[in-house]
């Protein structure tokens, strides 16, 4: 564990992404935010003349993907900057210039939409016959013409992209205040030494064998979060204050509707998953009850929950390490796959190593033209080769899609997006539980982690669903979103159940939460690892046909509703058998466990 996080000039070079992939030079990033604004030009040319026949749409059309290609170019170039080292004012100053361009084009092409809108059904297809070209964009014109009850005149729409930064300035703060000013400190490890306690060696401590220590750092990062939990509510608060009134002017009935709306996922699969997780979280009470039992524990925490059951076989991997065992364990999907793999690994197209200021936790982000991108803050402790598992898949369905899909149809539904990084997670843990099939404890290591990871992205995700549904639901009412408010609503007692007691302080985890900027994408997670769970059972006993179809899943993009999408897989989301069937899953490893433990 370092004593010290480095700073970002010190963390060696191949162990950094490679940004100049996307733009060689900054000259270069300059010279395309020119080339954007001269577009940005052109499409407020062809927004004053209006859409008037098929031409124009189709000049329009045109126009619109090929400068937001470039914009997200732009994006991705600043934002990996920035995310190496959110202190640093050179790359703050790259994402502002990013930002700001970005805005404008939004504000730009605001007026595509209902243009798209005002058009019958008749003069759409009427458009679609007489120009043969636009055919390549009729879902998504279609899909746009879908949302007309709740898409604006022109000038309003030009307005609220004008306004977009504003709105989105809450979910900025609490970003920066997260990773760049927040400071927990340094703390003395198990044996009296000094290290810098950070997201990623909390994490580290969260495995240590003496309560005491996952205690104390516990503590000390809840502490620093409870001393700033005014400004992180005041910025939730403004964020969810700002979707609920969003909705309203674009006549949805709620933000979770609006959000649910434009991919066309049914407002019921969000209440089947909490009704569904709900009728099974006796599950999670009696694991968590025998994990107490287990470890002896008079009082079990929060904190306890991801202590290893197994002395001594914490499996630390290195990065090298993890890549190998990550390239094993997906061998099952094939060669191509692994291809691609050794490119991502091979290319620095990973930000491997923690630093001072770089953005905590992990994420992909793919910049089509070039190639997805991986953030990483690495720690030798086997969820990194998780999460490096899981961040994969994500960059692999974005290599998969990109190949098969033009730009417009590239950037897949967030419904589907976490479905990929999941399935891989289970490959992995199939593959390590197989390779150390004779050594007992590092099975019921794996074991755990596995039932501990279905815990963390199923039940878990579910709560924080729920969570924030009630803060959306409760802030449209009039009731002011306090800390209290949020720390006090009882969830997480009837999540945890009877085994896991109170924290002995006042406790703020919503305020760690990045995601509940996200706008109702959290209930994700859990519905795509009931989806993975099934598709990679079908991929592990060989299925005919199962990876040619998980193949021709990861190359859809967006080129179909996601439900439809994952229907050609196989699963049907508007039911809730894929969840039940997970959940039988979960109870076999938790059965397993047991029994190994024994």
């Amino acid at each position: 564990m370092a004593k010290k996080q480095p700073t970002r000039a010190e963390v060696p070079v191949d162990l950094t992404w490679n940004v100049a992939d996307i733009f060689a030079t900054e000259t270069d990033f300059h010279d395309a935010i020119t080339a954007v604004k001269s577009q940005i030009e052109n499409i407020q040319k062809l927004a004053q003349k209006g859409i008037q026949n098929a031409h124009d749409l189709l000049a329009a059309t045109k126009l619109l993907y090929e400068s937001e290609e470039a914009v997200l170019k732009i994006y991705g170039y600043a934002a990996r900057v920035n995310d190496g080292d959110t202190a640093d004012p050179h790359g703050n100053d790259l994402l502002n210039q990013a930002l700001l361009v970005l805005n404008k084009w939004e504000a730009a092409v605001a007026f595509y939409d209902p243009a798209i809108t005002s058009l019958s059904a008749e003069q759409l297809d009427q458009f679609l016959e007489t120009e043969p070209a636009l055919k390549q964009y009729e879902f998504n014109l279609r899909r746009v013409q879908a949302q007309a009850a709740h898409t604006l005149t022109p000038s309003e729409e030009k307005l609220l992209a004008q306004l977009q930064p504003a709105i989105d300035d809450a979910a900025e703060i609490s970003a920066k205040l997260d990773d760049a000013d927040l400071d927990f400190g340094m703390i003395k490890d198990e044996n009296g030494e000094e290290v810098q306690l950070t997201n990623a060696t909390a994490s580290e401590f969260a495995l240590s064998p003496s309560q005491e220590m996952r205690m104390k750092a516990s503590r000390q990062v809840a502490k620093a979060y409870r001393s700033m939990r005014n400004t992180f509510a005041a910025t939730l608060r403004s964020h969810v204050h700002a979707q609920n009134i969003m909705a309203e002017i674009r006549h949805f009935k709620s933000a979770r509707e609006m959000n649910l709306s434009d991919q066309k996922i049914p407002e019921t699969v969000y209440d089947t998953l909490i009704e569904t997780t709900h009728e099974h979280l006796d599950l999670m009470h009696e694991y968590y009850a025998f994990r107490k039992s287990f470890l002896g524990l008079k009082d079990m925490y929060q904190f306890d929950r991801h202590v290893p059951l197994v002395a001594d076989a914490k499996l630390s991997l290195s990065f090298e390490e993890g890549k190998k065992a990550t390239m094993a364990a997906l061998a099952p999907l094939g060669k191509d796959y692994q291809a691609h793999l050794q490119t991502e690994f091979d290319q620095r197209w990973i930000d491997v190593a923690e630093n001072k200021g770089k953005r905590s936790g992990g994420y992909e982000d793919d910049v089509y033209g070039v190639h997805p991108y991986i953030l990483l803050n690495w720690n030798d402790i086997y969820d990194s080769t998780s999460t490096l598992a899981h961040e994969s898949g994500h960059a692999l369905q974005s290599v998969y899609t990109d190949q098969a899909q033009p730009f417009w149809y590239s950037q897949y539904p967030i419904f589907i997006a976490e479905i990929a990084s999941t399935l891989n997670e289970s490959l992995l843990n199939h593959y390590m539980l197989e390779k150390h099939a004779d050594d007992p404890q590092i099975k019921a290591f794996i074991l755990t982690q596995d039932v501990d990871n279905f815990i963390g992205t199923v039940y878990r995700q579910t709560l924080f669903a729920e969570f924030e549904h009630f803060i959306y639901t409760e802030d449209a009412k009039g009731t002011t979103l306090t800390p209290d408010l949020m720390a006090q609503n009882g969830l997480f007692k009837t999540y945890n159940g009877a085994a896991v007691s109170d924290l002995p302080w006042k406790d703020d985890t919503w305020a760690q939460i990045p995601h509940f900027y996200y706008d109702y994408y959290v209930y994700q997670y859990a519905t795509s690892k009931a989806i993975a769970t099934a598709l990679a059972d079908d991929i592990i006993n060989q299925k005919t046909g199962a990876v040619e179809r998980y193949k021709e899943f990861l190359s859809a993009g967006a080129s179909n509703y996601p439900v439809e999408i994952v229907k050609r897989a196989g699963i049907d989301v508007t039911k809730r058998d894929y969840l039940d069937q997970a959940f039988v899953d979960f109870g076999d490893k938790v059965k397993e466990l047991k029994e190994l433990l024994k």
